[in-house]
């Protein structure tokens, strides 16, 4: 547990078994797996090789789903961010910007995702669909008794505040990570992240 009292590790939420994503391979992470690449790309006729979308969802799938469950609070649209994911992945990745690593890239894909479905949950309140979030499947982060306090708070926070907030306390993800995700500048990242800490810890500690 950090000062505040926030979960400091990714460990504190995992994705429920069984889950239909590959398990992680070894090594595999934000930085660790570029790192990889990088030492990879020194070996003659490596350097132009991209990873295929097979290989990209072998590796990475698993970590999509489980930031993605995190953000989320529970995985009701969980298969359907990470197939999203992954689309935007085949069409991207002839385009993409070789100068951000792969993982970063993915995981900014996901949180695109992640926001979309987030816009689309409130059109849904706001036209009156508010039984659309009475329906949760049981694999719910909040059931798990020592997350539910911080939960329950995170489920006030616009996703502006959520989403860096749960990326950089939660997964762990570097200042510099966390804005490269969430598509801002480092600045702004900071300023929202500090914003959540202190509405979560008056809610939390009132």
């Amino acid at each position: 547990m950090s000062r505040k009292g926030f979960p400091t590790s990714e460990d504190a939420m995992i994705l429920p078994f069984p889950s239909p994503y590959p398990a992680r391979v070894a090594g595999i992470g934000p930085r660790v797996d570029d790192a990889r690449r990088a030492g990879a790309s020194d070996l003659p006729g490596a350097a132009a090789a991209e990873p295929t979308l097979e290989v990209l969802y072998q590796e990475h799938a698993r970590h999509v789903a489980e930031v993605a469950f995190r953000l989320m609070g529970n995985d009701r649209d969980l298969d359907d961010v990470v197939q999203e994911t992954f689309l935007d992945v085949s069409a991207g990745l002839v385009d993409r910007d070789r100068s951000m690593p792969v993982s970063a890239w993915v995981l900014m894909l996901a949180v695109r995702r992640v926001r979309r479905l987030f816009a689309k949950r409130r059109r849904f309140r706001i036209f009156g669909f508010r039984w659309l979030e009475t329906a949760k499947k049981v694999s719910d982060p909040r059931g798990q008794e020592p997350n539910l306090d911080l939960y329950e708070a995170l489920s006030t926070l616009d996703e502006d505040l959520r989403i860096p907030f749960c990326l950089h306390r939660i997964e762990q993800l570097t200042l510099p990570e966390t804005a490269l995700a969430c598509e801002v500048s480092l600045a702004t990242v900071k300023r929202r992240i500090a914003e959540a800490e202190e509405r979560l810890s008056r809610r939390l500690d009132p």
